[in-house]
C-alpha cells in the first residue's frame, strides 16, 4: 500500500484527499445521469455534464503527470 503513495510522491492524507474528491465527484455525476435517465425532460447542469467530466478529468491527469514529475 504504501509503495503506491512512494511512488506518487503522495502522503496518505494527500492521497486520500485526491481519491476522495474525484470519487465524490464521479458519484454526484452518476446520480445525476441516472436522474437524467428517468426523467428526459430534466437537463444535466453545464458544471456536470460530460464535456465538463471531461475536462475535469483533463485536470486531474495533469496534476497526477505534476506529482510524478516532482519525484
Amino acid at each position: 500500500m504504501f509503495n503506491h503513495l512512494k511512488d506518487n510522491n503522495e502522503s496518505y492524507l494527500t492521497h486520500l484527499l485526491f481519491a476522495g474528491k474525484i470519487g465524490l465527484s464521479l458519484l454526484l455525476r452518476g446520480a445525476v445521469f441516472i436522474l437524467h435517465g428517468l426523467l428526459p425532460l430534466w437537463d444535466i447542469p453545464a458544471r456536470l455534464n460530460l464535456e465538463n467530466l471531461r475536462d475535469k478529468a483533463d485536470k486531474w491527469n495533469k496534476h497526477t503527470e505534476q506529482r510524478l514529475e516532482k519525484g
